[in-house]
């Protein structure tokens, strides 16, 4: 008996050992993963930082300056005055553009600003602030013409180099094009030259912005090829209406006032904020 007796005591700590280990790793696990209450507008104001994810590689809208080697360009602007408004400091995290969305779900960053155009696909997974920037897009080819490309219709069975994720490589495949991936504009512009892919679609303005950087011959923008009025924004995890909130309050400020306006016409040479139409 009283074997039996010290045994079912053995059993009975074990269980509540393991029921108290159990308990402790849920809390530790639970304490990791951030909650809703903690990626909200509260917890950012409350740390007194935006972290701000964007390439560094997409000349006009983020780049390093080649003098100053500061970052820089119409988003990188239009977020850091929105965070002197907020009074906020903006710490940007700089990555390759196919990696600013999952980073921005895993909570490694608050927001991305990289010309995130508001699609019906990413808007099933994350939110937007308000348009701050209106354009189209185009593409550039090569100036001998023998691209072929004209029309939307000639991007059929050609060759269109960019990021794999962007909606611009999401309408080269539409059209029936063979998207080719590449990082920054400065390795996809000579591979349009030398004929290892065909074009690469962009942004109108940004195009523009970027013939005039690149400054060597060889490239023509296709006058002709006008495709999707977009809209661009800056993007935030799901669910974050407070955060929304606060950003829209001030974003539409910086567009009432004409400050969106001023940055624009500094790195577009256009005033992006207001919608525009195409034939």
């Amino acid at each position: 008996m009283k074997k039996l007796s010290l045994l079912l005591l053995i059993l009975t700590l074990g269980f509540v050992l393991a029921a108290c280990g159990s308990s402790e790793t849920d809390n530790t696990t639970g304490s990791e993963t951030p909650t809703k209450e903690q990626t909200s507008w509260e917890r950012i104001k409350e740390s007194g930082k935006l972290v701000v994810g964007t390439e560094g590689l997409y000349y006009p809208v983020t780049y390093f300056d080649e003098t100053t080697k500061e970052l820089t360009g119409f988003d990188v602007e239009v977020v850091r005055e929105l965070g002197t408004r907020l009074g906020l400091e903006i710490e940007f995290k700089t990555m390759e553009f196919d990696g600013l969305l999952p980073a921005l779900r895993n909570g490694q960053i608050d927001v991305a600003a990289n010309d995130f155009t508001i699609t019906e696909e990413r808007l099933e997974k994350f939110d937007f602030t308000i348009p701050i920037k209106h354009s189209f897009g185009s593409a550039l080819v090569r100036a001998s013409d023998n691209s072929g490309i004209e029309t939307v219709a000639d991007l059929k069975g050609k060759k269109v180099g960019g990021s794999a994720t962007s909606n611009y490589a999401d309408f080269a495949r539409k059209q029936g094009a063979e998207v080719v991936v590449y990082s920054g504009s400065d390795t996809v512009l000579p591979e349009i030259i030398n004929g290892r892919i065909d074009a690469t679609l962009n942004d109108y303005l940004v195009l523009i912005q970027t013939l005039k950087q690149f400054d060597k011959p060889g490239l023509k923008l296709a006058e002709n090829v006008k495709f999707e009025p977009n809209v661009g924004a800056i993007v935030m995890q799901k669910d974050s209406p407070e955060l929304k909130a606060e950003l829209d309050k001030v974003l539409q400020e910086m567009i009432d006032d004409g400050t969106v306006k001023e940055i624009a016409l500094e790195f577009f040479g256009a005033d992006v904020s207001q919608p525009v139409d195409i034939e």
